[in-house]
């Protein structure tokens, strides 16, 4: 079988992979994007990108012409508790409000526009190394793609580690989550103070696990991430035992109201309802980030169990790996100096892991987590533990 030639082949096109097949590119190295599916998915799935990331994508020129622009929230979740963060320059942590399939529009363009190949419908189904390049064979096409480095950032359940033979220990949550959009009548919900009064459920703080007495629930304005979105229109969570459910991208409308009522012990006045499905959150690390020329980046190197998290730190993975493979293959740096890209995200990674999983444990609807929101609640009543919080979040 012919092979085609490349520098660098990414697997995936979220947007770590086309971040980083950008930032290749535009340093003059052969870069190719391998994405099985067809089309962008229209599933609502990040809300914006929280912390330094932010920032990078800005200094980058990414938002450059958008009209979207960089904040630093006075208010941020931790869990189910506030982060009362205040105004001006000693806030910490920077916000970017845009939606993932938005964000990935502007990374795919800037890559594109910088020279990289982006393949949809290119889904890669065995790979090969040796000493010299990683081959991969593309379901459907009668060449291999032949690269001197391959990067694996498709994601949670990644094929790439996988096949690399890296393991990704962790944990898995004993919680499932309903996730959706809803449209809510004006008449049956109104803006009060920091949340929402709705009809037959009370008041709810907005962007907050709540709990209720099947669980707990979130809800958000989708204008607060997405200009574009109409005002009647809200992203919602709702949490409840897992009970051996599987998690699942094609949940009806009929099963969201079940889990609601089950969760809130009322009906949410919603009229419509899309992107929904469910989630069981993971909190896991690969045991390693390269196996000879196989690297990972993204959700494929690191899940976590609380929001805001993933995009910062696969953000951040993409910008410390490019210069990297840059001083490999265009520089002549020995392959060995790619092991500095493990020694410096790892560190941060488990950061990140550890306040993902002190917000997880904080929404735990038992003695303990009672115990841990009562201690930590009282801290939070200094700003300055707050902004050592927001720091923390920032850093990613």
């Amino acid at each position: 079988m012919d092979a085609e030639e490349w520098d660098v082949a990414v697997v995936g096109a979220g947007p770590v992979g086309l971040l980083l097949a950008g930032e290749l590119a535009g340093a003059g190295i052969r870069t190719v994007v391998l994405e099985r599916a067809e089309t962008r998915s229209g599933l609502a799935k990040a809300n914006g990108v929280v912390g330094r990331s932010a920032v990078d994508l800005a200094r980058l020129g990414v938002l450059d012409g958008t009209g979207l622009r960089v904040v630093s929230p006075p208010r941020f979740p931790f869990g189910p508790l506030s982060l009362d963060l205040g105004f001006g320059p000693r806030n910490p942590l920077h916000v970017l409000p845009i939606p993932q399939r938005g964000l990935e529009e502007l990374l795919e363009t800037r890559a594109r526009a910088r020279g990289a190949e982006v393949r949809r419908g290119n889904e890669v189904i065995a790979l090969r190394q040796d000493a010299g390049c990683v081959e991969v064979d593309v379901r459907g096409r009668a060449a291999t793609v032949a690269a001197l480095f391959l990067v694996g950032c498709d994601g949670a359940r990644s094929f790439v580690r996988k096949q690399a033979g890296i393991g990704f220990p962790g944990v898995t949550s004993d919680e499932i989550a309903w996730i959706a959009r809803v449209t809510i009548p004006g008449d049956v919900i109104a803006l009060r103070g920091d949340g929402f009064d709705i009809a037959e459920v009370g008041h709810v703080a907005a962007q907050r696990r709540i709990g209720f007495p099947g669980g707990a629930f979130t809800i958000a304005a989708a204008a607060s991430f997405d200009a574009s979105a109409p005002e009647d229109l809200y992203v919602i969570s709702a949490h409840e035992p897992r009970s051996g459910a599987e998690p699942r991208e094609d949940v009806s409308v009929a099963e969201l109201r079940a889990a609601l009522r089950r969760v809130l012990g009322a009906e949410l006045p919603f009229t419509a309802a899309c992107d929904v499905r469910s989630t069981v959150a993971n909190s896991r690390q690969a045991d390693a980030y390269r196996a000879g020329r196989v690297l990972l980046a993204g959700d494929a190197a690191h899940v976590f169990g609380a929001g805001g998290a993933a995009l910062n730190a696969g953000i951040q993975d993409a910008l410390d790996l490019a210069p990297r493979l840059r001083a490999v293959i265009r520089d002549g740096a020995a392959v060995e100096t790619l092991d500095a890209y493990e020694e410096a995200r790892r560190p941060a990674v488990d950061r990140t892991l550890a306040h993902t999983r002190t917000q997880a444990a904080l929404g735990v609807d038992d003695e303990s987590g009672r115990g841990l929101r009562e201690v930590m609640g009282a801290m939070l009543e200094t700003r300055g533990a707050t902004r050592a919080l927001g720091r923390m979040l920032e850093d990613g």
